[in-house]
């Protein structure tokens, strides 16, 4: 049965591949409305068409709020899982009515190891894309993305943590704690090369948000001196053109290995279509833009695409 996650997260995938086609195939067909209110940041539309969207439009540093949100809200839900299954709490009952209102067919929960880690992972992932979009990161203050984006990073993330939480033993199916599993064959054997790959990614993420960062910044002071767009170097950007959308589809990646669930390979799969899109759409911007743009890179997978 699907839910309303699913619904969501079906559609999105679908709007997001289907748009994104249309304008990198068909862009002087495709109405300025529909590229307005599509791209953002870097490849925003800069036509002079179809203004009346700017009253839905927001600075893109708001960015920042989706991590302020998940960051607290899986923090919390991190900490509630170790009470319930190391401190003998138990699972408020509202909060599993909200649960399986929202997942609906949630009685096949994941192993209470699978569960933790990827609250775990989510977390930590949170946390520092949290410190990035308020301490790192550099927004154009002229730069702009339309509602309906900062809309979908909101849900993004209350799905991710909503979708680790209720597939979680005890706040699904069964409530006997008796029988649960602890963990399961897949998780003991992949965690580790999991977590480590999730590391990696997460570390090199981190490192390609600090090169976009320093592009504005002075070298000697740190202080910001533009906010103009400039071609990037050093560690995987010397491979793609976008390596912290590359980490983030791994990141995703590992996640769905330890909650492959139906809800959560909905949110995979709107992952996959908003990296790879907004990563080609941005790969192109930089070949229009810069004539010197280094021919050996590819949008997001290294010598494939």
């Amino acid at each position: 049965m699907i839910n309303i996650l699913d619904f969501i997260f079906i559609n999105l995938a679908f709007v997001t591949t289907f748009t994104g086609v249309l304008i990198l195939r068909f862009e002087k067909y495709v109405p300025a409305f529909i590229k307005k209110g599509f791209q953002y940041g870097c490849f925003a539309y800069q036509g002079s068409d179809a203004n009346f969207l700017q009253i839905i439009e927001i600075p893109k540093s708001y960015y920042r709020h989706f991590y302020l949100f998940s960051s607290l809200f899986s923090s919390f839900s991190l900490i509630y899982m170790i009470l319930v299954y190391f401190f003998d709490f138990g699972v408020n009952k509202y909060l599993f009515l909200a649960l399986k209102g929202l997942l609906q067919d949630n009685n096949q929960p994941v192993s209470i190891a699978a569960a933790l880690i990827s609250m775990t992972l989510l977390t930590i992932q949170c946390l520092r894309r949290f410190y990035e979009t308020y301490y790192v990161q550099v927004f154009a203050k002229s730069s702009k993305m339309n509602l309906s984006h900062y809309l979908a990073g909101i849900v993004h993330y209350f799905a991710c943590i909503v979708v680790a939480l209720g597939y979680s033993p005890l706040f699904c199916g069964n409530q006997n704690i008796e029988e649960i599993k602890w963990t399961d064959s897949k998780t003991s054997y992949l965690a580790v090369p999991l977590v480590a790959l999730f590391a990696w990614a997460w570390y090199e993420q981190y490192q390609s948000n600090i090169i976009f960062a320093n592009l504005r910044k002075d070298k000697k002071s740190g202080e910001i001196v533009t906010e103009e767009h400039r071609v990037p170097h050093g560690r995987l950007f010397e491979y793609v053109s976008s390596p912290h959308r590359m980490c983030e589809v791994i990141i995703y990646t590992v996640l769905i290995c330890f909650l492959p669930t139906w809800t959560f390979f909905f949110i995979y799969l709107w992952v996959l279509s908003n990296q790879i899109q907004t990563a080609v759409q941005a790969h192109e911007w930089y070949k229009k833009t810069f004539n010197n743009y280094p021919a050996n890179r590819c949008a997001i997978i290294p010598k494939v695409f």
